[in-house]
């Protein structure tokens, strides 16, 4: 996997940008508003782009994105039958990620099915796979308080451990958050690694 693309922004172009990484230049397609941000960089300083390669039998395509909860939206939007990679592009250069999550969230069809590509029935289907797999991204202006806060990003492998057992995301997530309030004092002499491991087994206990 091509997990990012490190190098100068040389072109914005229909299709995405164009990126000389070591004198080779890649064409990364991209959302609008990933165009729009590194439009601010062309022929600037090196930029990384984060990316997802998708090989097809009549193609191969290079995807690019600002950031990963952009990156994580599209992977997630391109899992749900009839929406591609073209079609993913579409809908987050309609909407932010944060919106969408929070349109996923509330159920609301009628802001989701304005978005250019999503009818009602497909509105709906996304909201059944979704709605529980994405999570906010409170580094973007605006982020809702329900996201992932900052001390649960301290413990992202945790959290992905769980993920990887089968939990949901968002239900670790808030169990995680309850947990760091009430161990708070426990766990402020610990370091890293000794509080990775005095909160498992607790989050665990509270999961099952």
């Amino acid at each position: 996997m091509i997990n990012a693309v490190n190098g100068v922004v040389v072109e914005i172009n229909a299709n995405g940008i164009v990126v000389n990484a070591g004198g080779l230049e890649f064409q990364l397609e991209t959302s609008a508003r990933c165009s729009a941000y590194f439009s601010a960089h062309v022929n600037r300083e090196p930029v990384r782009v984060l990316t997802v390669f998708q090989v097809r039998e009549d193609a191969m395509t290079l995807f690019g994105f600002m950031d990963k909860a952009e990156r994580d939206c599209f992977i997630q939007l391109v899992k749900v039958p009839g929406i591609a990679g073209k079609g993913a592009l579409k809908i987050l250069s309609a909407i932010s990620v944060n919106d969408f999550i929070r349109a996923l969230d509330n159920r609301d069809i009628s802001t989701l099915s304005r978005v250019p590509g999503i009818g009602s029935k497909t509105a709906q289907k996304l909201v059944l796979q979704l709605r529980d797999t994405l999570v906010y991204d409170e580094n973007e202006p605006g982020a809702a308080q329900s996201g992932q806060t900052q001390s649960s990003r301290t413990y992202e492998d945790v959290v992905e451990s769980f993920v990887g057992m089968g939990f949901d995301k968002k239900s670790v997530l808030k169990a995680l958050d309850r947990l760091l309030a009430k161990e708070k004092d426990n766990l402020r002499s610990k370091t890293k690694e000794e509080c990775e491991n005095y909160i498992f087994p607790l989050l665990l206990r509270s999961l099952t």
